[in-house]
């Protein structure tokens, strides 16, 4: 398996250091008297391979009140 990108070890050599920006995006649920549909957007499906009908489990922070899918 090749490895994209520059090797870590000639970016310390060159003293080359880079930013990791995290990008949010936003999305609408679609509410429903029986679910709620969450979309995931395109960039993220395909970095995680989400297929169709995969299943996720969810997790709710009370204090936070943040809901957290994760997929595996």
């Amino acid at each position: 398996m090749v490895k994209k990108g520059i090797p870590k070890d000639v970016i310390d050599q060159l003293d080359i250091h880079t930013e990791i920006k995290e990008e949010i995006l936003t999305v609408t649920p679609v509410v429903e008297s029986h679910q709620i549909k969450l979309p995931i957007p395109l960039q993220i499906r395909h970095e995680l391979q989400i297929e169709k009908g995969q299943k996720c489990k969810v997790r709710f922070d009370k204090e936070a009140k943040e809901i957290i899918y994760s997929f595996k």
